[in-house]
């Protein structure tokens, strides 16, 4: 346990949360105009990395529980509560245009029995949210 600045100093960080940082910033600059622009969009999304493992450059790893996965999207719809999102779809449905936009990127979710791919009009379904 660290008592003050100077057992601090020199101390530098794990990054352990760098992945996240650069899949989050990734959310929002590839897939944010369309996820605030529609909120079947923000289902599609919450579906596609909720319980989900998403393995990037360099074998980065990510991995989001249900109620994170809602922060992400409330985030990337720069909304206040990520409770709205939580659980508003089906875990684990990839939906196809998600999984494209983010492969260009070098990110991929990993195969899993909860994972499966969607379909590109599924955004487009009325959900409730």
């Amino acid at each position: 346990m660290f008592s003050g600045k100077d057992d601090l100093r020199g101390v530098a960080s794990s990054c352990v949360r760098r992945p996240y940082k650069l899949f989050e910033a990734l959310l929002d600059n590839a897939l944010g105009d369309r996820v605030r622009a529609d909120g079947a969009c923000g289902v599609d999304l919450w579906c596609a990395i909720a319980g989900v493992t998403w393995q990037g450059p360099g074998d980065q790893e990510v991995r989001f529980s249900f109620r994170q996965a809602g922060d992400v999207v409330a985030w990337v719809r720069e909304e206040a509560d990520g409770f709205d999102w939580y659980c508003s779809g089906e875990p684990g449905n990839v939906a196809d245009w998600i999984a494209r936009i983010l492969g260009q990127s070098g990110w991929a979710p990993l195969p899993s029995p909860n994972v499966g791919l969607a379909q590109e009009g599924d955004a487009q379904q009325d959900r409730p949210i």
